[in-house]
């Protein structure tokens, strides 16, 4: 298991400058809105976030703190750089928000959720399997939980193998390692995990259609109407985009 300076060693990639920054933050953005409008139609009042990353998906849910919305907003994290970097932007953290430093397979609430999110984390940790039979433990029975991951089977990944340019899908590159990657998830494989857990998939959808690599779009200056619309194409393609999310329920 990784300790948690050797977390700490990978907070830059999550910082204006990192190669995939700005696609990553859309993505996650993009996520996390999807999270926020089913806290808002549900009335969730407890929820769980399982890393605080790029904060985009924190940014989505913290509006919804409040005494008629969100109640209590629990966010987990073992680097204690980007907790600190969280309670300095975020200060004075809002009522009902409590940080937690600690490895998710360690972590243990005081009582169930209604919504847990672990957003761009079954990448990371060394068994997946455990943290989501956590996750259904943690859940209270009905509630929901969001998962996201990037897609090995990207268009992009699917084109550059074509191409001769990548010789296995589910290899990892030197920008996954430098963000803490251990695997590469495409749908059918995500899925498995999720049911073997117990839970039931209830929605699937893409979250960003990258036809090319980073390097190629950032050379063709895509406006922000591009991005948008290959964020709305994405949606009904979860198996081609370049990360898709889960919503599931016990």
């Amino acid at each position: 298991m990784q300790t948690s300076p050797l977390l700490d060693d990978h907070a830059a990639a999550y910082q204006p400058g990192f190669v995939h920054y700005e696609e990553n933050l859309i993505v996650h953005q993009a996520y996390g809105e999807q999270i926020a409008e089913v806290i808002r139609e549900k009335s969730v009042r407890r929820v769980l976030s399982l890393g605080i990353g790029h904060q985009a998906v924190a940014a989505a849910i913290l509006p919804t703190l409040g005494p008629m919305g969100l109640q209590r907003y629990t966010l987990v994290d073992a680097s204690s750089a980007i907790l600190q970097r969280f309670r300095a932007e975020h200060s004075p953290l809002p009522q009902g928000l409590e940080l937690v430093e600690a490895f998710f397979e360690q972590f243990r609430p005081d009582e169930p959720y209604e919504l847990i999110e672990a957003g761009f984390v079954l990448e990371h940790v060394d068994d997946p399997e455990l943290l989501l039979r956590r996750i259904h433990e943690f859940l209270l029975p009905g509630g929901r939980v969001f998962l996201a991951v990037p897609n090995a089977r990207s268009l992009h990944r699917l084109i550059g193998q074509a191409a001769g340019l990548l010789d296995d899908v589910y290899s990892l590159s030197e920008a996954d390692r430098a963000l803490g990657h251990q695997h590469y998830y495409d749908l059918p494989a995500l899925r498995k995990q999720v049911e073997a857990a117990g839970l039931r998939v209830e929605r699937e959808k893409g979250l960003l259609l990258k036809p090319f690599t980073t390097a190629q779009l950032n050379r063709l200056g895509l406006t922000p109407a591009v991005w948008t619309a290959l964020q709305q194409v994405a949606a009904p393609l979860p198996e081609l985009s370049n990360a898709f999310l889960v919503e599931a329920s016990r």
